[in-house]
């Protein structure tokens, strides 16, 4: 399982969709207040992210569909200075880590995805795994002033950092939930589509955030489809 389903977080970006937080409330911009997306995402960056989680969903082995739970931590901590496509980046390593418990067996579960940004203002400039390379086309900003949905950029897919091969490429888009009332949190959700090279969507992966008005970001959950399973993480 912990081949198969990957939380993708963009970035960032996620990762990873919406079952998993953002309350009740409607997709719309929010009025009262002066949600500043791109300074809430520059400090996660440079201050990490951290929860304990729920975890939850299905993984198909041997063409049967095997539900699972299990509970573990979500870690993002606080980026450090790397390298990334040749230039000097912010890399921050996003980390699920637990147990998780089908009906016959109980196993660990980890997976891992470092995200890389702009060391001026946290622009979002990749992501690596074990199995893939990924470079934005264009670095991707979060707006300053938010609207109810649009589109982040898009990431090109490759083997590795050679960037010899290509898998296709990943799209990435938002959502924001306006408060309930004037002194809730906004929701974000931002969802990754996968694509490969012939277009065909491979996977989709949302993360879902909240952030005050002091442009504070917290965890509500993400979640993770392919044709592998689903992963559901809910913060607890």
């Amino acid at each position: 399982m912990r081949q198969a389903l990957k939380p993708c977080t963009l970035t960032c970006l996620t990762i990873l969709l919406c079952a998993c937080g953002g309350g009740g409330s409607n997709p719309a911009a929010p009025s009262s207040n002066n949600f500043d997306v791109q300074t809430g995402m520059a400090k996660m960056v440079t201050n990490g992210l951290s929860t304990n989680v729920s975890l939850s969903g299905t993984v198909v082995v041997n063409g049967v569909s095997t539900a699972f739970t299990g509970s573990g931590t979500f870690t993002r901590p606080p980026a450090v200075g790397a390298t990334f496509d040749g230039t000097a980046a912010l890399s921050q390593t996003t980390t699920v880590a637990g147990t998780i418990t089908t009906n016959v067996q109980t196993a660990p579960y980890s997976t891992s995805v470092t995200d890389y940004y702009a060391s001026s203002d946290s622009a979002f400039l990749g992501e690596v795994s074990s199995s893939e390379y990924d470079v934005a086309q264009a670095p991707i900003l979060f707006p300053t002033m938010v609207v109810g949905s649009g589109t982040l950029g898009t990431l090109s897919r490759y083997t590795d950092s050679t960037m010899s091969v290509s898998l296709g490429t990943a799209q990435v888009s938002y959502v924001v939930m306006a408060p309930v009332d004037p002194g809730s949190p906004m929701g974000i959700a931002v969802t990754t589509k996968i694509y490969d090279t012939q277009n065909t969507l491979l996977e989709t992966d949302v993360t879902n955030y909240t952030m005050t008005s002091s442009n504070i970001i917290s965890l509500s959950g993400a979640s993770a489809q392919n044709q592998s399973g689903t992963l559901t993480v809910t913060a607890d």
